[in-house]
C-alpha cells in the first residue's frame, strides 16, 4: 500500500524514506561518539571506549545479519534460502569473535564484517532486485561507509594511544 502511495505522490522508488533514514543515521551516533571520544583528552579509559565500540559494532552486525533471515523467509521461489539462513548468523559470529579478541584485531574484524555484509547485500540485490526495496542499498551504503570510517578512526586512535 505504501508503494502505491509513494508512486501516486511522485516520490522516486529509490528515495530513502525518512522513517528509515532517521533511525539509521541515529544508529551511527555510538560509532562516531565513541570514535571521537578516543580522540579527546577525557577521563574515560580508552579501553572502555574501545570495548563499547566493538560491542556496539557486534550488535549492528547481528542486526544486519538478521535482515537476511527475514529475506530468506520471504524469498521468492528459486532463491537460495538455505544459504541465506546460514549466512544470517555469520555476522553475529564475526561480531562475537571481534568482542573476544584484542582491540587491534576486533575493530578490523567488525569493519570487515560490515563490508562483507554490504558486499553480499549488493550481490543479492543485483541477482534478485525484488529481495530489497530499491532504496535499501543506498541506505546500507551510506550507513556502512559512515560506520567503517568511524571504526577506522577509532582503530587509528587506538594504535596512536
Amino acid at each position: 500500500m505504501s508503494d502505491l502511495l509513494t508512486a501516486a505522490k511522485g516520490v522516486p522508488e529509490d528515495r530513502i524514506p525518512m522513517a528509515a533514514l532517521i533511525p539509521g543515521v541515529l544508529g551511527l551516533i555510538p560509532f562516531w561518539g565513541l570514535a571521537l571520544l578516543l580522540a579527546m583528552p577525557l577521563d574515560i579509559p580508552a579501553d572502555l571506549a574501545m570495548f563499547a565500540l566493538i560491542t556496539y559494532g557486534a550488535i549492528i552486525l547481528t542486526f544486519v545479519g538478521a535482515i537476511w533471515w527475514g529475506l530468506a523467509v520471504h524469498a521468492p521461489d528459486g532463491a537460495p534460502r538455505s544459504w541465506m539462513f546460514i549466512w544470517s548468523v555469520v555476522p553475529s559470529l564475526i561480531g562475537w569473535s571481534g568482542v573476544m579478541v584484542s582491540d587491534v584485531i576486533g575493530i578490523p574484524m567488525i569493519m570487515i564484517g560490515l563490508l562483507m555484509q554490504w558486499a553480499l547485500d549488493l550481490a543479492a540485490h543485483r541477482a534478485c532486485p525484488s529481495l530489497f526495496a530499491p532504496w535499501i542499498l543506498k541506505l546500507r551504503t551510506l550507513l556502512t561507509v559512515a560506520a567503517v570510517i568511524a571504526l577506522a578512526l577509532a582503530w587509528w586512535q587506538g594504535s596512536v594511544l
